[in-house]
């Protein structure tokens, strides 16, 4: 029972957004802003990856010796 009128709810309000037809400026500035949101998220997240990725690196630099070793001759 509870399910026919959520259905009915939800039919409405599809029908309603589909009866516009047009792209309104809000939804257009919620869809940008939720775009930007993720691309803002997702830059940050490379950063954070690329300073991490070069931390770790720079730290097995640091742990290398200086003098090369030396060369095997068979």
């Amino acid at each position: 029972m509870t399910s026919q009128g959520a259905q009915g709810a939800q039919s409405a309000a599809w029908d309603d957004a589909r009866a516009s037809g047009t792209p309104t400026v809000g939804w257009f500035v919620r869809r940008s802003a939720l775009w930007m949101g993720i691309m803002i998220v997702a830059v940050v997240m490379a950063c954070t990856l690329y300073a991490f990725a070069s931390q770790v690196g720079a730290d097995d630099v640091r742990g290398a010796p200086k003098v090369p070793s030396p060369q095997i001759k068979v």
